[in-house]
């Protein structure tokens, strides 16, 4: 997503929604909170997976629906839902198309 986003808003415009998003997660769902404040506010995704992973897969699936939402609602109320949608349409196929990490072929 930073990659499909950055020439249009920007590494700190990407940085920036990713944090408002997580500030907006912990605010709206207090379970989450205790994710949010060991997550850093900067565009850490390693990070992020590292404290996902310690989390019930319940939790762990739910943060991240829940954060995915978010941004992707403030995004469309910066750029609006057309160019949202245009922007992130190959991040979403390129996703669900791809087999999960866990499978390995043979």
């Amino acid at each position: 997503m930073s990659a499909a986003l950055t020439p249009i808003i920007g590494q700190q415009g990407v940085v920036a929604l990713y944090r408002r998003s997580l500030h907006l997660c912990a605010s709206t769902h207090p379970r989450l909170a205790g994710i949010y404040n060991r997550v850093q506010t900067a565009l850490d995704l390693i990070n992020l997976n590292s404290v996902l992973v310690e989390q019930s897969e319940v939790d762990a699936l739910f943060f991240g629906e829940v954060l995915l939402t978010t941004f992707y609602e403030l995004l469309t109320t910066l750029i609006g839902p057309s160019l949202s949608a245009r922007l992130l349409r190959d991040v979403w196929d390129n996703s669900l198309s791809a087999p999960p990490e866990q499978e390995t072929s043979p």
